[in-house]
């Protein structure tokens, strides 16, 4: 008998770049640093990370090297920020927590980079770990 894993499809804001995440996500986290707030345009980013292998791309985004050997992946239509990948680890991709067509999937672990949390961030989810 084959278990069957659950799907997590999700994509861009116009739907021109779309996955499948099957599985359980490796992990999680909240991240507080100035580079993600400049590409998500938000004041923290979720992010979701699951095996390379366990995801399926019916159009992948366009990739933007960030800072040495870190990508992240854009809608070349939208614009809308999806992924997250060191270049040299393809083992996993992270996915924004927003793509994903049901995100209430989900639930983080950790905050990440709170040295650099906006000030309207310092009291969140106490009973997630936090981290400089």
């Amino acid at each position: 008998m084959t278990t069957k894993h659950p799907e997590h499809p999700g994509g861009c804001l116009c739907g021109a770049v779309r996955f499948v995440a099957s599985g359980e996500p490796i992990g999680g986290n909240h991240f507080h640093c100035g580079m993600c707030r400049k590409d998500s345009g938000s004041g923290v980013s979720t992010f979701f990370a699951f095996p390379a292998h366990a995801v399926t791309w019916d159009s992948k985004p366009h990739e933007y090297e960030s800072s040495p050997g870190k990508y992240r992946g854009f809608c070349p239509i939208c614009g809308s920020s999806v992924t997250w990948r060191k270049g040299d680890d393809d083992s996993f991709i992270d996915f924004r927590l927003g793509t994903f067509d049901d995100p209430s999937r989900f639930k983080a672990q950790k905050h990440l980079w709170m040295s650099t949390a906006l000030p309207s961030f310092a009291g969140i989810d106490p009973d997630i770990e936090h981290f400089d």
